[in-house]
């Protein structure tokens, strides 16, 4: 009868080995995180941009913002610009607003000043899986400009700052991965 007292007293419960197991096992994975997204992990390198689409009444905006779009990311060099043949991934944008909106007024309710926002919805996506690497619908930019001469010549600069300010932020979403 000792001995059998013995034995049991020397012999573990398995719960006693598989506890602390499973407690290592979860620390382990709750400690994991990762920044990168899908593919954007190092595998993209060449993108290609296609002519971004416009639904807007403002004819060539999309010419304008495609190239600048592409020389963001010429300069930044972090993708090479191939045709679709030889990409990876694709820019695909289209141009669906463009609004104007009073910042400043005069006596009275004269607008003195104007904000033009670019609305574009963009997608980064794989060329082969069409896997979305990051997506943004209704991304806005925008410029301002003063009502000096209330003619085209005071909308231009505004037009070009939006879509300077537009072509950054694609070139930043997509190099972030975020």
């Amino acid at each position: 009868m000792e001995k059998s007292m013995i034995n049991r007293k020397t012999r573990r419960h398995p719960a006693v080995f598989l506890i602390p197991l499973l407690s290592a096992c979860m620390v382990v994975t709750a400690c994991y995180y990762s920044t990168s997204q899908g593919s954007r992990a190092g595998d993209i390198r060449n993108i290609v941009i296609p002519l971004f689409d416009n639904t807007t009444v403002e004819t060539g905006i999309q010419e304008t913002l495609t190239d600048e779009v592409i020389e963001r990311f010429l300069t930044n060099g972090e993708f090479r610009i191939v045709d679709l043949r030889q990409a990876d991934a694709a820019i695909i944008g289209v141009i669906t607003d463009l609004q104007e909106e009073s910042v400043a007024f005069s006596a009275g309710t004269v607008a003195r000043e104007v904000r033009l926002w670019i609305v574009v919805d963009v997608r980064f996506e794989t060329v082969d899986k069409k896997e979305v690497i990051w997506e943004e619908r209704q991304l806005r930019a925008f410029g301002d400009y003063a009502i000096d001469t209330g003619t085209e010549s005071d909308r231009e600069p505004a037009l070009t700052t939006a879509i300077d300010k537009m072509a950054d932020e694609i070139l930043n979403q997509s190099i972030s991965g975020w």
